[in-house]
């Protein structure tokens, strides 16, 4: 088994030493903010949050279809359902902005080699093959780098090849190094040796790229460029022996044909493609153009100020967690505000339940382009994602539940009052695993929903989100929220709420 030091890859280096010579800088916001979190402002009003039952009801609600994919009928139930909710609630100016996108939906999907099916799953928004698919020799080309292309041909050839994850160790960064605002840990939970696989991050096959752009470290990039007639990625990093893995999401539409392999599959595929075996890929569906729709609605306060609170609908399976908990959460609070009288709202809040996260995250930047005057007036944006979610472990090839909520960040603006902000609410409201980090910790903004928002108006933020090892794939259902922690988390995001409420 490798060491824990050796399974630190690259790129985590790299993070790790990026962020070293910002402890400095983050070291000293966290002492201003702690000096100032006596002297925030209290709300002076009683505020009163859902019952993790109502809130739980409201996910059920939510995810009553397989998916909520951008574009489908399902997702478009999902939106309608949405804006119900927020009509339920008494916001005004409830709407459902339209955003063109194309639909793409994969109707059949298979590998075959040696007239054997390996059991595999579409990659998004790659070249459909028609009925008969795509035969051709496999080639192995390791975790595609031009090295790895280098010493395999693959013109004409249907490339195997391993995605990686990037491992983070998050106890090593939260606790020795201490490069976070604060870290609420009440139940211990993140330990020095506390780890964690960001299954989001693939590592050679990022998205957001095409032929033109993409880096020479892509492998399906690379497999275009150097004539292949397909992909098999495999996924090495994924805890059990997922393949249902939902991305790159980038709304991209690609020219060749992938197709997704769990682990324990890929070992024997990888034997196989190294014998240069023929193999046939089919996946057959359609792209059409097609709509998804911004779902958002006004509380007026006493000034045009905006608090805004936001999460996508959108989701590639059943999406309990990515994201029914986040959107029950924005009702969260759109419910516990709108029973507080106008007089009481010191500033407007603005719900917003955004579309095509799995898209490009398309329906974030829409509604930053669309509606650049409350953004404008924001002076606090909250992103609520994958909340409230268990912990799990791989038990062969299954997720087997700790017992302990998934681990958890909140990305946040350095401005000293919004860093205080969550600390007080994090004393006041503790969440187990949870650690404030710099909003631009991995980039120029937050890794979430919040980022299209945060870089078209550079508004202060805190989008709290988790990584449990199950998101965007199959295993995302309904028992993996931990029901009982819904009220909870609720009541954190209101302290947060409250003090920006009362901020003058």
């Amino acid at each position: 088994m490798e060491s824990f030091e050796s399974q630190i890859s690259s790129t985590t280096r790299d993070t790790l030493t990026s962020l070293i010579k910002r402890l400095p800088s983050i070291w000293r916001t966290r002492r201003e903010a702690r000096k100032m979190v006596s002297t925030l402002p209290e709300y002076p009003g009683v505020v009163v949050v859902p019952e993790s039952e109502t809130i739980y009801s409201w996910i059920e609600g939510l995810c009553q279809t397989p998916h909520r994919r951008p574009g489908t009928p399902e997702g478009h139930r999902a939106e309608q359902w949405v804006f119900d909710r927020l009509t339920e609630f008494g916001l005004g100016n409830v709407t459902m902005d339209p955003v063109p996108i194309t639909v793409w939906t994969a109707a059949n999907w298979r590998l075959a080699v040696a007239g054997q099916t390996i059991p595999s799953f579409f990659v998004v928004n790659t070249a459909f093959t028609g009925k008969e698919g795509v035969t051709a020799p496999l080639v192995f080309a390791g975790t595609g780098t031009p090295k790895d292309f280098d010493r395999a041909d693959v013109s004409g050839k249907l490339v195997v090849a391993d995605v990686p994850f990037p491992l983070l160790p998050t106890g090593l960064i939260m606790k020795l190094l201490k490069a976070c605002y604060f870290l609420s840990n009440p139940d211990r939970s993140v330990t020095i040796r506390s780890r964690q696989y960001l299954n989001f991050l693939r590592q050679n096959f990022l998205g957001g790229d095409t032929a033109e752009t993409a880096p020479e470290t892509d492998v399906y990039w690379q497999a275009v460029r150097r004539g292949a007639k397909g992909l098999c990625l495999i996924l090495r990093d994924q805890p059990g022996n997922s393949n249902t893995h939902y991305g790159p999401y980038d709304g991209i539409m690609k020219p060749l044909p992938a197709l997704w392999i769990g682990r324990r599959e890929g070992v024997r595929l990888r034997e196989l493609a190294q014998t240069g075996v023929e193999a046939t890929l089919v996946l057959e569906g359609s792209a059409t153009p097609g709509v998804t729709h911004n779902v958002w609605g006004v509380l007026p306060g006493q000034s045009e100020e905006v608090i805004l609170v936001t999460s996508h609908h959108d989701s590639p399976f059943q999406g309990a967690v990515e994201d029914g908990s986040g959107t029950a959460l924005v009702l969260a609070q759109a419910w516990t505000w709108s029973k507080v009288p106008k007089t009481q709202r010191p500033k407007t809040m603005v719900s917003v339940l955004d579309a095509g996260h799995f898209y490009g995250s398309i329906g974030a930047d829409t509604f930053a382009s669309a509606h650049k005057d409350i953004l404008d007036r924001a002076r606090l944006l909250v992103t609520l994602e994958h909340l409230a979610a268990k912990e799990v472990e791989a038990r062969g090839d299954e997720y087997a539940p700790t017992g302990k909520l998934a681990f958890t960040v909140m990305f946040t603006s350095p401005e000293p009052e919004v860093v205080a902000s969550v600390i007080k609410a994090l004393k006041l409201k503790p969440a187990n695993a949870t650690a404030s980090i710099p909003a631009d910790f991995f980039g120029p903004g937050p890794t979430s929903d919040a980022m299209g928002y945060v870089l078209a108006s550079h508004v202060p933020v805190v989008s709290w989100i988790g990584c449990p090892y199950y998101l965007l794939d199959q295993g995302d259902t309904l028992d993996k929220i931990e029901k009982s922690a819904l009220k909870s988390v609720c009541e954190t995001v209101t302290e947060i709420v409250k003090t920006h409420m009362a901020m003058p």
